[in-house]
């Protein structure tokens, strides 16, 4: 199975967050609930917690500016 990453929303009106840090490697294989991501938008940092074990892969980068709802990496799981 395939999980696809998406930005949550922060806050009602906050559109966009950054990529502030990768909190592991792109390919590592993640827990459910490890923090995977730390973003940060105009009012707050927030961890971004991995929503199931797998292997994961990036699709934005550290310092990239991405939409609330947008798709930020994937997890492979064998579920």
């Amino acid at each position: 199975m395939i999980l696809e990453m998406k930005v949550p929303s922060p806050g009602e009106s906050i559109t966009e967050v950054e990529i502030a840090t990768w909190l592991v490697e792109d390919g590592d294989y993640v827990e459910k609930d490890q923090p995977i991501a730390e973003v940060d938008s105009d009012k707050a940092t927030l961890e971004l917690p991995a929503e199931e074990s797998g292997i994961i892969t990036f699709k934005a980068e550290e310092g990239d500016a991405v939409a609330v709802g947008a798709k930020t990496g994937r997890i492979s799981s064998k579920n």
